[in-house]
């Protein structure tokens, strides 16, 4: 009989971002004939209803900051609850917040845990899970640039694995038609459009991006007619709400109001992606910045911040240009190179196509998160309690009957 191991995530937010997407991804395409996974997070929000869609089960549970210690002892429970009644061998934490959670859940079981770290944590003083990195069997993480935090005399420990986000080459693929999204923004054949995709969000770079925009219909008269700016994307978090209204003043200020367009949140993404010429990535630093991956499945040039985990995505002058974070008129000189040079974009666009394929698809993050899965199983060795039981019930087969569900 197949058996299929319960794996937990632990993830902080019900907002949906990047990191939600990757959880998605993967919990959507993991082989079920070896694994069951669930999902305990706060249960209102987008990212849990996305969740539900494709058959995951979710188990609503809340995070308080440890600190504050109100809600954190039920919040173990509710997760200790779960461990027990589903099987649980092994848990997964998808965010910063759960991470400590997480090992403190599992340790009456002796069943082993992942923390995903998907953060820079550049100026920040302490890392706390740097300083608390003996605690978890294995730390994923999905830049070169993240694992460094957790060097020690120079390497990596052993337990540190790096998997590169991935993206549904199938999905997101040059031959998508944009016309539509061209149509709707009444973009002409003929206009040349250079895009953004993001959350509004402080470190996002769209002032670095309208500005380098105000650079380029200024200083290019020859192409101004012909370019426009799309901004794909919304506030996610409250603290962020105020960042749409700025932004659009920031381009009423600059001049360029009728050369910008705000498409707000898409579901759509792929056609959006076609509906542009060239992608821009101007946030301070990315850890490993899914639009790049998406935009280079999508065969788009690419102009990004040379900062954070995106120069191991983008190959600087073949799969497109690398500029400095804030740097406005670097992003313009780079654009305008692009613009000006179709056979250049073209090639760049390709050869990032043919890099999202061999180097970053879903199919090969998901192998390696499902290897290290593999790795961490036989260390599941459920503790017994004073009466003999196991603590954690034997794994099931597909067609084994399952414990009660609710918790």
């Amino acid at each position: 009989m197949i058996r299929n191991y319960s794996v937990l995530y632990l993830h902080e937010t019900a907002e949906f971002g990047g990191a939600e997407n990757s959880l998605l991804n993967l919990t959507g395409r993991i082989d079920r004939t070896k694994f069951d996974p669930i999902v305990a997070c706060p249960d209102n929000g987008l990212f849990p209803e996305k969740l539900k869609k494709i058959g995951i089960e979710v188990y609503p549970v809340a995070y308080p900051p440890l600190r504050r210690l109100v809600g954190v002892l039920p919040a173990i429970k509710k997760i200790r609850d779960i461990i027990r009644s589903r099987d649980v061998r092994l848990v997964h934490s998808n965010s910063i917040r759960t991470h400590l959670y997480g090992v403190i859940a599992v340790r009456p079981y002796g069943i082993p845990t992942i923390w995903h770290q998907r953060n820079l944590l550049i100026k920040e003083h302490i890392d706390p899970d740097r300083l608390f990195s003996l605690l978890p069997d294995k730390i994923i993480c999905n830049s070169r640039a993240i694992a460094d935090r957790f060097l020690k005399n120079g390497r990596l420990p052993s337990k540190v694995a790096i998997i590169y986000n991935g993206v549904d080459t199938e999905k997101f693929r040059p031959s998508i038609n944009g016309g539509k999204v061209r149509e709707e923004f009444r973009i002409a054949p003929d206009e040349i459009v250079i895009g953004i995709a993001s959350r509004f969000n402080l470190y996002k770079g769209h002032e670095t991006f309208l500005r380098a925009a105000h650079c380029l219909i200024t200083g290019a008269p020859e192409i101004t007619a012909r370019l426009r700016f799309l901004i794909a994307g919304s506030p996610v978090f409250k603290e962020d709400e105020f960042r749409e209204k700025h932004l659009v003043d920031l381009a009423d200020k600059l001049g360029i109001r009728d050369k910008v367009i705000f498409s707000g949140f898409r579901n759509d993404m792929p056609e959006i992606y076609a509906a542009m010429d060239i992608f821009v990535l101007a946030s301070d630093a990315e850890p490993c910045g899914r639009v790049v991956l998406e935009a280079m499945a999508s065969g788009k040039a690419i102009v990004a911040t040379g900062s954070g985990g995106t120069p191991e995505l983008i190959k600087d002058n073949q799969t497109g240009f690398l500029f400095e974070a804030g740097d406005m008129k670097a992003l313009a000189g780079k654009l305008a190179i692009l613009i000006r040079d179709r056979s250049l974009s073209a090639d760049m666009g390709a050869a990032g196509r043919k890099r999202a394929e061999e180097d970053f698809s879903i199919e090969r993050n998901i192998r390696a998160t499902e290897e290290i899965y593999t790795e961490l199983l036989p260390r599941s060795q459920p503790r017994l309690r004073r009466d003999g039981r196991d603590s954690v019930p034997r794994p099931h087969g597909r067609g084994a009957s399952r414990m009660d569900k609710n918790v």
